[in-house]
């Protein structure tokens, strides 16, 4: 199963942008189970699996390989696709 993870925190304002401009629309439009939204401070290890070394990121997986990865914001359209 596809799955979108996206590593924020809760101190970064462009994190909130995206959450406000790409991962709630997404959530509204594909349904929250698809998904999951990962605080970084507190997941270090999930950040590192994933390369994670900037704020937020976004990346959509495959089981648990990594398909798609972008640090800040990424299409809507662009990850909707890559979800459905």
């Amino acid at each position: 199963m596809k799955k979108l993870l996206f590593f924020h925190a809760p101190w970064c304002p462009p994190c909130r942008l995206a959450e406000r401009e790409v991962i709630t629309p997404l959530e509204q439009e594909i349904g929250s189970e698809k998904i999951q939204r990962i605080n970084a401070q507190n997941e270090p290890f999930l950040a590192d699996q994933y390369l994670v070394d900037k704020l937020p990121t976004i990346v959509v997986i495959d089981g648990k390989t990594a398909i798609f990865k972008a640090a800040g914001v990424a299409p809507v359209e662009k990850l909707k696709a890559l979800l459905i």
